[in-house]
Formats: structure tokens, sequence, C-alpha cells
């Protein structure tokens, strides 16, 4: 099984397009995280008030940012994407 931090490369058409792994669908209320151990999704909170995700929140596999966890992304698309699916972005 691949782990999708360690195994998954960032893309081959960077900086224009990079891979980015959804963690958490748009609109979601649900917090999951990467283990990083295991690599599968871990649900780490609730969040019990009308705050949801605006956005599908994901990572770039294969980096890293200040807080030793993968660079953090915000998907934008009119739906939501399923966790830890893979879609090719883009930067704006």
């Amino acid at each position: 099984m691949l782990h999708p931090w360690h195994d998954v490369t960032p893309g081959h058409s960077l900086p224009l397009e990079f891979n980015a792994l959804v963690e958490i669908p748009m609109g979601s209320s649900n917090k999951y995280e990467l283990d990083k151990k295991t690599g599968l999704l871990r649900l780490d909170r609730v969040l019990y008030s009308a705050v949801y995700y605006p956005a599908n929140y994901g990572f770039i596999p294969q980096t890293y940012a200040e807080d030793d966890d993968p660079l953090d992304v915000l998907v934008l698309c009119q739906e939501p994407i399923y966790p830890l699916t893979l879609v090719t972005a883009r930067a704006i």
C-alpha cells in the first residue's frame, strides 16, 4: 500500500500544476488528519459550531512546512472531493 505523503510525487508539471491529496471535503465539519505512521486518515475532531470547511482541504505530497507537516492546500472546486483523492491542482 502506498503512503499518501511519502510515496506519491508532488507532480511532474511543477510549478504550474501539482498533486494535492484531499483530507477534508468542502462543507465538512469533520477534521481529519493524515496518520504519519500508517498513511490512513484519523478523525481528529468534529467542529460542533456552525464552522465548516469552505473548500476542499489537503496537502501536497513529499513537502514539509515549518510545522513538520506537509504543505497545506485548499482545492477550489464546485463540489466536495472525497478524502484521500489525488487531484491535479493549480496555484492561484
